[in-house]
Parts: structure tokens; C-alpha cells; sequence
């Protein structure tokens, strides 16, 4: 398929605008071959850059991973896939971008701060603007001599940095072909919740698939506080695990579990 992104948003649609007679069954084919090779995709592993220091593995449950659904991809085509998708412009994969990463771990971060560093409680809001804010506490005294809790922007090259997750493997399948794309179906009911469903096929990152979590991470000081970017590393894992991320995680896509050794 080439380049991914370009397949998908510029390739998808292109010859397929026939929509009178007998050419309404020859755009449905159409569309369901390129839906066929899409989804028979193969794995091009993203290159990690050099200012990535800390990174975690971590594969997609059943029934797998939505990102781009806010993007549009639709002209009224029977068979076609409704949903966007968030690829890498360069190497055409599907990603999670590091915003969304970012976004994930920002809600949930001092809810699990406070639960993994009960003593540290008090600062949990102090760690939450160094690490996503990229400002730091700063107590001063003020006219009175009393101290006031202040903050200063931290020097971009020592901040945290939340790059795209990727997939580093695929899902391997006996006598099949490894998988990282996979097609699926929603079926909203509008009003009534036991008539007229409306399929809303779409593509989605499969089931089974390994996905690396990239971050530049480093030490954060608040006061004679520490929090170690190792310890920044396992607090950002259990969120993922623990909520997932992307779309439609209430009805469980999105979700992680460990690798486990091969045996």
C-alpha cells in the first residue's frame, strides 16, 4: 500500500465517485479491495530517535485500539470505512500521538501520584505542573518575610517529553498474515435503542500488537522533594494499563496488558 497516510486519506477514494446504475456495485468493490489491503498492511518499524530515554512495552487487548476518530473519512460510499486514523506522516504507520499520551496521562497522574507516594500527597499538584506544565516550584519570601510558593518555566532541554507510541510488532498469526490494522463495526441505534442500527464500519490498530511508549524523561526537585524519572516511567505504565488510551475505552478498546516472556 505504500505510505499509509497517503493510501488512506489522499488514495481511498480516488475512481470510486460513480454513484448512479451499475456502477453503485463496482464502487463497493472497489472499496472493499482497498479495505482488504489495508487491513493486510504490513509492519514498517518507526526508527526511535536519539533523545528518547525511557521506553515501555505494552500490547492491546481485544478488541483493539481507536485513534482519529475526530478525523474525517467519509462520502457516502456503501462499504466504506467512516472513521479516521492517526498515522506518521513519514513512515505512514499508525500511531498514538504523544499529545494523546500526554492528555491520558495528565488527568489521571496525581490521582495515582497521591496512591503510590502517600507521604508526597502535598506536592502532587507541585510534580503535576513540572512534569506537564514544564514549570517548576519556586518558593520566595516575600515584603513580609513570609514564604510564597512561586513557579518558573523550565529550560525546554530539561523538560519531559511525550513522544508517539508505536507499534513495534505485530500480531503474529498461524498461517496468516501478521496483522497491525483490523476492520470493525459499530452499530448506533439513534433513538431508539432496538431499531434501525446504522453500521459505522472503521479501521482500527489490531488486537495483539505490541506498542512502545517513547518518553524523554528526567528528575523532578520540589524543594528537598525528588521524583526520579524512573519513577515517572512506572506511574505513567500503571495509568495506561489501568485506563487505557484512545477512543471508545468505556466499551473496551484501547486496553493494555504486560508482554509476557516467551517461553
Amino acid at each position: 500500500m505504500g505510505n499509509l497516510h497517503k493510501s488512506y486519506y489522499k488514495d481511498y477514494f480516488n475512481g470510486v465517485f460513480r454513484l448512479e446504475g451499475n456502477e453503485v456495485k463496482r464502487n463497493k468493490e472497489e472499496i472493499i479491495e482497498k479495505n482488504k489491503k489495508l487491513v493486510e498492511t504490513q509492519l514498517e518499524p518507526i526508527d526511535k530517535i536519539s533523545s528518547v530515554t525511557h521506553t515501555f512495552e505494552l500490547k492491546t487487548l481485544y478488541p483493539g485500539l481507536i485513534t482519529g476518530v475526530g478525523i474525517n473519512h467519509e462520502v457516502g460510499i456503501e462499504g466504506e470505512f467512516k472513521l479516521g486514523v492517526h498515522f506518521d506522516y513519514t513512515y505512514g504507520m499508525p500511531v498514538v500521538y504523544g499529545s494523546s499520551v500526554k492528555g491520558i496521562l495528565s488527568e489521571y497522574f496525581e490521582d495515582f501520584f497521591k496512591t503510590k507516594f502517600p507521604n508526597l500527597e502535598e506536592y502532587a499538584n507541585d510534580f503535576f505542573n513540572d512534569i506537564f506544565e514544564g514549570k517548576t516550584r519556586h518558593d520566595k519570601i516575600d515584603e513580609n518575610g513570609k514564604p510564597v510558593k512561586g513557579y518558573d518555566n523550565k529550560s525546554i532541554y530539561n523538560r519531559d517529553i511525550f513522544f508517539d507510541a508505536v507499534i513495534v510488532e505485530a500480531y503474529k498469526q498461524q498461517g496468516k498474515l501478521d496483522k497491525i490494522l483490523d476492520s470493525d463495526t459499530l452499530c448506533p441505534h439513534g433513538t431508539n435503542p432496538l431499531k434501525n442500527p446504522i453500521p459505522i464500519s472503521f479501521l482500527k490498530i489490531a488486537s495483539g500488537v505490541k506498542m512502545e511508549f517513547r518518553f524523554k524523561l528526567v528528575d523532578s526537585e520540589i524543594g528537598n522533594k525528588k521524583l526520579t524519572a524512573d519513577e515517572k516511567k512506572t506511574i505513567f505504565e500503571t495509568i495506561l494499563k489501568t485506563v487505557g488510551v484512545g477512543a471508545k475505552t468505556n466499551v473496551g478498546y484501547g486496553q493494555f496488558t504486560d508482554i509476557k516472556p516467551e517461553k
